[in-house]
């Protein structure tokens, strides 16, 4: 069924791609009508997805006024100022660069094995760090990172400096009990008045958005006390992001009634009320399912030996004590997926009715934005295509795929107004792949050249194409 799909998907673009010369190309747009020696970078050639329209546009040219998009159209109806640097993608696809909306820039992909390689503060820092080039490289130029310690908050500029833009949530909220176990990552509070103050102290700290926990680890918040939450992020102009990591309609009806933005994890879409599906819908309210992490724990470590475990190009840039790492971890994995299968368990067939709950809430309208809970185990950083290409192949359209990694995640953000598409006025976060990713998803990890902000960065040429 996945195979006919994606041969008719392929099908399609192809006609899609011989048409396009039929198609009038839209008017030039420019941001302003400043200056031309703003002008000081072009990107001309090759094809253009801008995270907006169903279809690429062939031979674009982009002109880049210092850290933002001045202007989009076609070649030879865009004027490019003389002395412009030029950089010609003939051959290769330009995107937007991708937004990861649920990572942990502290999480190396071990789980509780993750300890050896941070239990200093500068173990944590390079982990934090290298955690970020990587990402970089593969094209993601901005991350949302849903809970960590309070350093990833210290380390902003260095992160920035290195990697993609960060938008992140420091330590996370959670109802308080006795009972539940702690950590130095949770925000514990009991009440309205204590819940506020956890919220102003990090705003204060700089967070960009506030994470709460709902899980039946714990009691669940009132209404009260997470609509508390939620106004003192909305009035200082933050979003709420709610974590739910069971079937849980409780949890996902308090979330909406306290106005949450964004719900992580997969079980918000399993719920068995469609009613409240379509609430999500009405309120804008958008999903972060974090899918790949099921198919990384339980499916890989069955189907992939060890030096399939990690492909490249990740494989050259993570050291090689973390890939041994990685290969334990997933035997550990393989051991236990396998005694479930014994007591009935069919790993496929939960990524499948997972996807199945995914089309039912695409279809009653729900928004998702990908991040595939990057950091957590199995799933390293640097290789957030693997959320497209899955979606690819379990029957979700590329350019959709690519426009929820780009443009709804933008907006899972709050910043759709500066990034996820490539138009005047926004910022100029561009990547440039080789091959086509509406033709074969997995061209989405050939990254030769990532933009951020109009500064280029080249990636290094033996890890650019990996085949």
């Amino acid at each position: 069924m996945a195979g006919t799909m994606r041969g008719c998907v392929r099908t399609l673009s192809i006609l899609v791609l011989l048409g396009l010369g039929m198609f009038p190309w839209p008017n030039p747009r420019c941001a302003s009508d400043e200056a031309e020696a703003e002008v000081t970078l072009a990107l001309i050639g090759g094809w253009l997805i801008d995270g907006n329209t169903p279809l690429p546009f062939e031979d674009p040219v982009i002109l880049i006024a210092g850290e933002k998009i001045k202007a989009v159209g076609r070649l030879g109806r865009v004027r490019i100022p003389p002395g412009v640097n030029v950089i010609d993608a003939q051959g290769r696809f330009i995107l937007p660069g991708l937004i990861d909306a649920h990572a942990h820039l502290e999480g190396l992909g071990l789980g509780e094995q993750d300890a050896p390689f941070t239990d200093t503060p500068e173990k944590l820092r390079q982990v934090i760090l290298q955690n970020a080039r990587l990402n970089f490289l593969s094209g993601v130029t901005s991350l949302r990172d849903c809970g960590s310690s309070e350093l990833v908050l210290k380390l902003r500029d260095q992160i920035e400096a290195e990697g993609p833009r960060l938008f992140a949530a420091g330590p996370q909220l959670a109802k308080r009990d006795a009972a539940a176990s702690s950590s130095p990552l949770f925000l514990e509070f009991d009440g309205v008045k204590e819940a506020r103050r956890k919220v102003r102290e990090q705003i204060a700290k700089g967070i960009d958005f506030v994470k709460v926990r709902l899980t039946r680890q714990r009691p669940l918040p009132t209404l009260e006390e997470l609509s508390a939450i939620v106004s003192e992020a909305h009035r200082a102009g933050l979003r709420v992001a709610a974590h739910i990591d069971v079937p849980y309609d409780e949890a996902v009806r308090l979330a909406l009634m306290a106005g949450v933005d964004t719900i992580e994890h997969m079980a918000p879409l399993r719920v068995y009320d469609d009613r409240l599906l379509l609430e999500m819908a009405r309120r804008n309210v958008i999903v972060v399912p974090t899918l790949y992490q099921l198919q990384a724990q339980r499916v890989d470590p069955l189907e992939k030996n060890e030096e399939e475990l990690i492909e490249p190009p990740l494989q050259t840039r993570l050291p090689p004590e973390l890939l041994h790492a990685l290969t334990q971890r997933a035997a550990l994995w393989r051991r236990t997926v396998l005694e479930w299968r014994a007591r009935g368990y069919d790993p496929k067939r939960a990524l499948r009715e997972a996807f199945r709950a995914l089309t039912r809430a695409r279809l009653l309208g729900v928004k998702i934005a990908l991040g595939p809970d990057t950091g957590s185990d199995l799933v390293p950083h640097g290789r957030f295509y693997k959320e497209l290409v899955l979606y690819a192949n379990m029957g979700v359209p590329p350019i959709e795929a690519i426009q929820m990694a780009t443009r709804i995640g933008a907006e899972a953000l709050g910043r759709e107004k500066e990034l996820g598409t490539i138009e005047p006025g926004k910022l100029a976060d561009l990547i440039i792949i080789e091959g086509d990713p509406l033709l074969d998803p997995e061209a989405l990890r050939n990254v030769v050249l990532v933009i951020k902000g109009g500064r280029v960065i080249e990636v290094p040429r033996h890890e650019a194409k990996s085949r």
